[in-house]
């Protein structure tokens, strides 16, 4: 019992007196049909040489003493094997899922007596007779005493209880065949860590440190395994995909955009290495998109991790019945509960069960990716060096949707708004906001990140380098995506509007630079196809995204300042892609308002003085990388950059219009005016006062919407909790966030004058574009 076998039901097999067939079976029906099966297939077959137990509710108990009886009477030579019944539904697949009204008479695929006796009355054909792999009574119990910990009750009813789990899962296996990867599910979880030595050892442990006997700590694992392991059935994960389903179709198209290729390969790895998908956390549909796509291609399910906040009545039964583990937010004083938390992790790793949850820990607020959190990572890195695990593959998972119906929520919460608790009322009325066409859904896999021994989380070194390695993962696997790029394009030329023609231009010439640069590209861009470009736009008009004015000889489009915060998030979900090139931008303009002071030095300082000021805001290779991905798009645009460097005014006008068009404003503006009016407060303090970060934030948010409106800021783009808070870290991290005293004053107007500085650069790079813009149209009407 290890492995798949396909019996030939078409011959019959000889009984010897060394045979005992385990039945599994729900009831007196399912028992018949096996036995009535194999009185037909097995030659010379009594009813004495089987036993009957009931296997597949895992919520009862199972009475072991029979079986317990039988085994210590039988010789060691004995083969066990196992049976049961697949109860098989007509016309069922991916298309045609299990109805709603499955749900109030149950699962046709686990019928009771009476059930089960009319459904083979209508067609015989609905049952399949599986015989999973046989073993020896001697390597059963071989493997018992290497997996079971000694002393685990009765040797009898241990044993027993091992058999009767080694059958199911060779049963689970064998049905496998017959309905498909999707509802792979872990068996008999808790009996399975309470019976390993290892989980007995880490509660001796505990019972050290606590002065409390390991025996009187196992109630309380079980009471802790009760609330954290995933109970996933075949009915619970077909209604969770047709809810999935219905979230995924009610304002997106039909169907994930991927490679075929991408999604092979994934498979593969789910199918020969402990694997994890770390997902990016832009909507609460983030979470729902691996599960569809998985079910959908008859993958292995995933077992996920959500907030206990989120185990709400009804919803919280069908997601923890569907692979979901709810975690409380805090146990750092509950030792027993992170051993029960570590070791069924190192369960689901050993057993090939995929796992995913948010790298980030929680909704990106801003668009771009957030500094990830290290907390479930490491108890999956804890748990897969305890298991002896030397090849856990972290694969980074990227949804991108064409519009996000909770980014109105974000913009609202960053200017202050108190986001609202989840409950089931909630739930309904985020399903209705679900509603307004919102376009296609796309998805890319990252480059796998694998954390071998040499790297498996010892210190927290170890830890951020693994978090920051997927994280750069995930972010070379985001595409850009249509309606980036027109954020992107409006907010870098406002407040000034665009033609048409002008932005299907730009869209043009972002995707032409991209891909150059290997970067992934969503359907419309890769390859640029104008219509699509127009469709996109008409539909960011409808969704009241971006504005079109039409009244006049040509069409223009804007975004209304109202909304600048919510593109600014759809921007930032790409501007990642073109730091190297804003920062050669601004290093640029920064060296060419004083060419004979520096030149290629003094470039390259300010590139490393960039990369500090927004380094709590992106992720950056190694500086020598990051240093040769500089130097790449460097060649890419201009060989004889070094030249133009060293050249002096000349040299560096060159070299700037060589970049044209700029964009070095449209992707870092906003952070440059964020951080200003955050150092402006901290520049305001008297002698011996001491900055409060929550204070700032607030204070921020007030100060900034006078910025606004006195126009010292370019949008509201600038405004929110997070940039806030960043800006203070910045403070932070350059010792400006003490006591005020003369010397941390000065230092504060220093970084000020620095930042007000850089904002500058950033319009007349703006200015720039814009006239360029306008000269281009000029020459257009001339022609």
């Amino acid at each position: 019992m290890g492995g798949q076998q396909t019996p030939d039901e078409s011959s019959k097999v000889g009984v010897s007196a060394g045979q005992l067939f385990l039945i599994d079976a729900r009831h007196s029906t399912e028992r018949k049909v096996l036995l009535g099966c194999l009185r037909g297939d097995v030659d010379g077959f009594s009813d004495d040489q089987s036993i009957t137990l009931n296997l597949a509710d895992e919520g009862r108990a199972l009475d072991l003493a029979a079986l317990a009886q039988r085994l210590s009477l039988l010789p060691e030579s004995t083969l066990i094997i196992p049976v049961r019944l697949t109860w098989l539904i007509p016309k069922f697949s991916q298309q045609h899922p299990l109805r709603l009204r499955d749900v109030v008479f149950g699962d046709p695929r686990a019928p009771g007596r009476l059930r089960a006796r009319f459904m083979l009355w209508r067609d015989p054909r609905r049952v399949q007779c599986l015989r999973g792999e046989p073993a020896t009574l001697a390597a059963l119990r071989q493997r018992f005493a290497s997996e079971v910990a000694s002393g685990e009750g009765d040797d009898g009813t241990a044993l027993a209880g091992f058999v009767a789990r080694q059958a199911a899962l060779t049963l689970e296996a064998q049905e496998r065949g017959v309905r498909g990867a999707r509802y792979k599910v872990p068996r008999f979880v808790a009996d399975s860590i309470a019976a390993s030595p290892a989980f007995r050892a880490s509660l001796a442990e505990i019972g050290a440190q606590t002065g409390t006997p390991a025996g009187d700590l196992l109630p309380e694992a079980r009471r802790c395994m009760k609330e954290l392991i995933s109970t996933p059935s075949p009915l619970f994960l077909d209604l969770r995909a047709r809810l999935e389903r219905l979230m995924m179709t009610l304002g997106y198209e039909k169907g994930f955009d991927f490679d075929p290729v991408e999604l092979e390969r994934l498979s593969q790895l789910i199918r020969t290495r402990p694997t994890v998908l770390l997902f990016t956390h832009k909507t609460y549909l983030d979470g729902v998109t691996p599960n569809a796509l998985f079910y959908d291609n008859d993958m292995t399910m995933l077992h996920s991790f959500g907030g206990i906040n989120l185990d709400m009545k009804v919803i919280g039964t069908l997601f923890r019945r569907s692979g979901l583990i709810f975690i409380r937010r805090s146990f750092q004083d509950t030792p027993v509960y992170k051993a029960v938390l570590r070791h069924y992790i190192g369960y689901l790793l050993e057993k090939r069960f995929p796992m995913s949850w948010a790298l980030e820990g929680t909704r990106s607020r801003l668009g771009k990716l957030m500094p990830p959190r290290y907390g479930i990572l490491k108890y999956v890195t804890d748990a897969a060096q305890a298991a002896g695990i030397d090849d856990l593959h972290i694969v980074p998972f990227v949804t991108s949707f064409d519009l996000i119906r909770d980014v109105e929520e974000y913009a609202a919460e960053q200017m202050g708004r108190t986001k609202k608790a989840e409950s089931l009322g909630w739930f309904i009325g985020y399903l209705r906001s679900l509603r307004e066409p919102m376009g296609r859904v796309r998805i890319d896999l990252g480059e796998p990140v694998v954390v071998g021994a040499s790297r498996a989380g010892d210190s927290a070194m170890d830890l951020a380098r693994i978090a920051f390695d997927a994280s750069v993962s995930a972010n070379r696997a985001t595409p850009l995506t249509v309606t980036a790029i027109l954020c992107m394009a409006l907010l870098g030329s406002a407040p000034r509007a665009v033609t048409a023609a002008e932005l299907v231009q730009i869209a043009r010439w972002l995707a032409n630079w991209a891909k150059a640069r290997g970067i992934r590209m969503s359907a419309g861009l890769a390859p640029f196809d104008p219509e699509v470009m127009e469709r996109k736009a008409d539909t960011l008009v409808n969704s009241g995204l971006i504005r079109r004015e039409q009244a006049g000889s040509e069409q223009v489009y804007f975004i209304d300042p109202a909304k600048h915060a919510m593109a600014s998030y759809y921007r930032n979900t790409v501007i990642h892609h073109f730091l190297t090139k804003a920062f050669i931008e601004l290093a640029l303009f920064k060296c060419r308002e004083a060419p004979a002071v520096g030149g290629t030095a003094a470039f390259w300082d300010e590139i490393l003085r960039l990369r500090d000021l927004f380094k709590f805001e992106f992720f950056y290779p190694p500086k020598d990388e990051f240093r040769r991905e500089l130097e790449q798009e460097l060649d890419r645009t201009d060989r004889q950059w070094q030249a133009h460097l060293a050249g002096g005014a000349d040299g560096l006008d060159a070299l700037i219009t060589r970049f044209q068009p700029l964009l070095g404003h449209a992707a870092l503006l906003p952070f440059v005016e964020a951080y200003l009016i955050l150092l402006e407060q901290l520049v305001r303090l008297k002698p011996g006062e001491v900055p409060d970060k929550a204070a700032c934030v607030a204070g921020g948010l007030a100060e900034g919407r006078q910025a606004y409106l006195l126009h010292r800021i370019s949008s509201q783009a600038s405004l929110g909790k997070i940039l806030f808070e960043n800006g203070f870290q910045l403070a932070e991290n350059l010792e400006l966030t003490g006591a005020t005293t003369p010397a941390v004053a000065a230092q504060r107007r220093a970084l000020l004058a620095e930042l007000r500085a850089l904002a500058r650069r950033m319009e007349r790079m703006r200015i720039d574009v814009v006239a360029r813009a306008e000269q281009a149209q000029d020459a257009k009407d001339m022609a």
